[in-house]
């Protein structure tokens, strides 16, 4: 049987899996390429006098500009010539100064000049090279046209189960799922005890599964509202008068002064939070966290007082553990301990069986290295679950539209996703990397669970809410929300093989108020400072969406999408015609409840053959 342990994660990726994801990446765009049965060289072609068309479009757009800069010059000095010859001129009439008036005159003859100039030659030249500036960019755009028919087929190709084919060639321990699904929600929950996420603060954005030798994760990309406190300034500005006396009599002062006054009220925030969980039986009763220590940007001196510094604290702390009768040991490698400073674990014994030494040195690694991330994350074990927080997942789509590889350049495709496959693979490699480094989570497979009891619903919760979220939120928002939307959805009823399901999109209704604030002037009097700040009252506007999965690929769901019943359906039953396929899920926003005689229809829609109700 192959093994397709990863031993040594950080070695491992540098030489063997980034070459090796950036070859299967180009092996399966040619894959595609010929799949789609596109003509690559006359795409090529095309491209070429595209690209000639377009520079001769920037050469001519250049050149334009540099006439009008010409053209904005001369009126300028125009003006200026017309202005100064006609003041010199009547200064040498009333001085009798012939000097003057002929300068004056020859000046303004100058003007007169720079005027003629602009309107005989300069505009003439400008629309010139206006008009073959528009030429060349009218051709371009045709070519544009045509390379984009040229590439139509290939566009058609792109799904979302490509890049975890391609993952899953370079490194077949890593698989992801089509879809979070309920059976693997159920291991998770029944196994590992992951909830759904009922938080009404937080909203499922997307939802990416997968496994390492049979054990699940879940990445989660959430919305998330939480309260803060904002401070609204107001200001006014009073005037007054003293008099001041002296030797020489009195005089009036006048004064000003701002007046300047806050308040501080509560007011929502947004933020997306991305975290990777797995679920694994290895120390099933040890719980630790481990934060980034920022120790990337060190050398070797700083790093070794960082961890003597560390060490000491840890052995402060073992001392005090010990008078308190409390179960705290300093592990033996010291670099190990006070890097991963996991000196909140409350098993002893579990965290040193599942940090062997060999899991101490390519965690070490990993925390040391300085590219791609180096130690940029956050590790939270409770008991079961492990818990991976990396800033650099924080700004990357793990659930991108497949759009973003939509081009008209056969060529620039293949770059485009080829750089984005391996970005998802660098991302993903490194979220998994800290429990990679751990060889007991490759080396323990948790026992299958035995589901008794079915789902709920046919399709989880948390794609439930992460379709909701792909559509335009204006459909979705109260009418008089001032904010962003956390979308929450409430399963009403199963329909067959699709889900009524309830959107709840909660916001805010900023209401305008004003509180006033005394302060005391320069003048020695109370003044009344207004300040306008906005109570956010909370609202919801509930929606009605029917969900399913189709288990189509894309190209299928389009040929399916494009019938009479579909369209029926749509114009009868469907809000605005919104509708979201991805993943082979399939949704669609409701303007009313669906009966039994609508919901076979629903559920005949997008139906494999055999499987219509």
């Amino acid at each position: 049987m192959k093994d397709d342990s990863i031993l040594e994660p950080l070695k491992m990726f540098n030489s063997k899996f980034k070459q090796l994801q950036h070859e299967n990446g180009e092996k399966y765009f040619e894959e595609l390429v010929k799949e789609s049965k596109i003509d690559v060289n006359a795409n090529r072609e095309t491209i070429k006098k595209y690209k000639n068309e377009f520079e001769q479009g920037q050469y001519y757009e250049k050149k334009e500009g540099s006439v009008r800069g010409i053209k904005i010059l001369l009126v300028i000095f125009g003006i200026a010539a017309l202005i100064s010859g006609l003041a010199m001129a009547f200064s040498g009439i009333k001085s009798s100064s012939a000097l003057f008036i002929v300068l004056g005159i020859a000046i303004f003859a100058l003007g007169i000049f720079s005027f003629v100039a602009v309107f005989t030659k300069i505009n003439k030249i400008i629309e010139e090279r206006k008009r073959k500036k528009e030429e060349f960019y009218k051709k371009a755009s045709d070519l544009k046209v045509i390379a984009y028919n040229q590439m139509a087929p290939l566009n058609s190709l792109y799904d979302y189960y490509m890049t975890s084919e391609i993952i899953e060639h370079t490194s077949p321990l890593i698989q992801l799922d089509d879809i979070f699904d309920a059976d693997k929600y159920e291991y998770l929950h029944e196994k590992f005890n992951l909830g759904e996420v009922t938080d009404p603060n937080t909203s499922v954005n997307y939802v990416v599964s997968g496994s390492i030798v049979g054990n699940p994760f879940v990445i989660v990309n959430t919305f998330n509202m939480q309260m803060v406190q904002k401070v609204y300034t107001g200001s006014i500005v009073i005037h007054w008068t003293t008099i001041e006396r002296s030797k020489n009599g009195t005089r009036t002062v006048h004064h000003s002064q701002t007046l300047t006054a806050s308040v501080t009220k509560p007011a929502p925030d947004y933020y997306y939070d991305t975290r990777l969980i797995y679920g694994c039986d290895a120390a099933p009763n040890l719980s630790f966290g481990h934060e980034p220590t920022n120790i990337n940007g060190m050398n070797e001196r700083q790093l070794e007082k960082y961890v003597k510094r560390e060490t000491k604290k840890l052995e402060e702390k073992e001392e005090k553990a010990t008078k308190n009768g409390e179960n705290f040991t300093v592990m033996a490698n010291n670099e190990f301990d006070a890097l991963f400073n996991g000196d909140d674990r409350d098993n002893e014994v579990e965290f040193r069986l599942l940090f062997t030494p060999l899991a101490q040195k390519n965690m070490l690694d990993l925390l040391k290295s300085k590219v791609p991330y180096g130690d940029d994350f956050y590790f939270y074990k409770h008991k079961k679950l492990n818990y991976i927080i990396s800033s650099h997942s924080q700004n990357f789509d793990y659930n991108p539209d497949m759009s973003i590889f939509h081009h008209f350049d056969v060529d620039e495709a293949k770059k485009n996703f080829v750089e984005f496959n391996d970005k998802y693979y660098q991302n993903l490699y490194f979220d998994l990397a800290p429990l990679l480094a751990i060889p007991s989570y490759q080396q323990i497979k948790t026992q299958e669970y035995i589901y008794n009891t079915p789902y709920r619903a046919n399709i989880t919760s948390y794609e439930h809410e992460s379709l909701a979220n792909r559509f335009d939120k204006d459909l979705l928002k109260h009418p008089e929300s001032s904010t962003n939307l956390i979308i929450k959805t409430k399963f009403d009823a199963k329909n067959g093989k699709s889900d009524q399901v309830t959107i709840e999109a909660h916001s805010f209704k900023a209401v305008k108020q004003t509180t006033v604030v005394s302060k005391l002037g320069g003048d020695g009097r109370m003044h009344a400072v207004p300040v306008v700040w906005y109570e956010y009252i909370p609202i919801v506007k509930n929606t009605l969406m029917e969900a399913k999965n189709t288990k189509l690929r894309k190209n299928e769901y389009l040929k399916e999408k494009n019938n009479s019943e579909f369209s029926q359906f749509m114009s009868q039953y469907s809000k605005n015609n919104a509708i979201i396929y991805e993943r082979g899920l399939f949704s669609v926003l409701l303007d009313k409840e669906l009966d039994e005689n609508s919901s076979l229809k629903f559920n005949s829609l997008l139906a494999r053959k055999g499987e219509k109700e």
